[in-house]
């Protein structure tokens, strides 16, 4: 139970306040920079697949600086959506974090990705 104590009495919301309070934190859905972070997640998985997909595997000698050139390529994509589509709402102190936003993740996804496929076709021709 929820108690809100002033200075000469306890007041307690009744649950239909609360939940009020919630809906108003909450919002009307996922703001701004929570969309790039997850369009960045989700790119980061595809880029992991298709740097898989188009047969950079680590037999390739030059495997390594293709998956690279891939996962750089699409997060400038990334970069370029997030300013078209929702930097929009952003205010203009905000710009430099669209380049920062979701940038561990996306890396960390990427290579996620990436080497799990790899690691699924190499197993499929060694065994």
């Amino acid at each position: 139970m929820l108690y809100i104590q002033t200075q000469d009495y306890t007041v307690v919301p009744n649950q239909k306040e609360l939940n009020q309070v919630s809906v108003q934190r909450s919002g009307k859905g996922l703001g701004p920079l929570d969309q790039i972070f997850w369009m960045r997640i989700a790119l980061g998985m595809l880029g992991g697949f298709v740097a898989g997909a188009l047969g950079y595997l680590s037999s390739n000698p030059q495997a390594f600086r293709s998956g690279v050139g891939i996962c750089f390529m699409t997060y400038v994509a990334s970069y370029i959506l997030a300013r078209w589509f929702i930097g929009q709402h952003l205010p203009p102190t905000d710009y430099r974090k669209m380049v920062t936003t979701g940038l561990a993740g996306y890396v960390f996804m990427f290579l996620v990705v990436w080497i799990l496929y790899n690691t699924s076709v190499m197993a499929g021709q060694t065994g």
